[in-house]
């Protein structure tokens, strides 16, 4: 849990410097603080490395709306359920849709959870059950948001170079757009890893006092993660 929340900030720290470099036509320094990637991102394709990581982070959130989708169950909250349930049907699909939308309703949903999994005392038979199903699909939505996190850093260090090497405006102009997915992304993406790496925790403590099984589930998570 400590390295997802390093990810954060420094996730946050990258966004900073890559959206201003944005505003500006040249930026130093942002590569130096990732020199490791520097070879990586000297050779990505933008464009390919964007869809890869919009596709990472959709599959996270999928996975992530399924999970609430059960605990929702649990709690009895039947529209709450359905809207996450369809949401991680469409996030599984490869329709358009909008990622920063998809995130903020997940973020939602993980609240309404976490106040849920606070306060309630033992669940009956039934929603045990159905807060059980919840766990893998939580543990694997985990998984990939850190694996989106590792995607969006190097992503952002690359955009940020060769925003940062175009001089002529309209070129320039035309990468911002074909980059702005991405930007939205690494916009967004801090805030909504705050919010669950401040109740994974929960979820796994939640369901050990219900007296649910969490070995399956753990092993999915990531090792550095929980």
């Amino acid at each position: 849990m400590k390295s997802l929340m390093i990810k954060t900030i420094t996730l946050a720290l990258l966004t900073a410097f890559s959206l201003s470099a944005l505003a500006l036509p040249k930026l130093g320094g942002l590569g130096s603080l990732l020199e490791d990637n520097s070879e990586e991102t000297a050779s990505m394709d933008l464009p390919s490395a964007q869809i890869q990581l919009e596709r990472t982070l959709r599959d996270a959130l999928a996975d992530l709306s399924e999970a609430e989708a059960y605990f929702a169950e649990a709690r009895g909250d039947a529209e709450q359920a359905a809207a996450s349930r369809s949401r991680a049907e469409t996030l599984r699909g490869k329709d358009d849709l909008d990622i920063k939308e998809s995130m903020d309703a997940s973020a939602s949903s993980r609240e309404k959870s976490a106040e849920f999994e606070a306060n309630a005392g033992e669940l009956s038979a039934d929603a045990k059950a159905l807060y059980a199903k919840g766990l893998l699909p939580y543990a694997k939505g985990v998984a990939n948001t850190s694996k989106a996190a590792q995607e969006a850093q190097v992503w952002l260090t690359a955009a940020q170079k060769e925003i940062s090497s175009i001089r002529n405006p309209m070129k320039l102009k035309s990468l911002k757009t074909s980059l702005g997915g991405g930007i939205s992304i690494a916009k967004s993406l801090p805030k909504f890893f705050k919010t669950l790496g401040a109740s994974t925790k929960g979820v796994f403590s939640f369901a050990r006092k219900q007296k649910l099984s969490t070995k399956k589930a753990q092993k999915a998570l990531p090792e550095d993660d929980f």
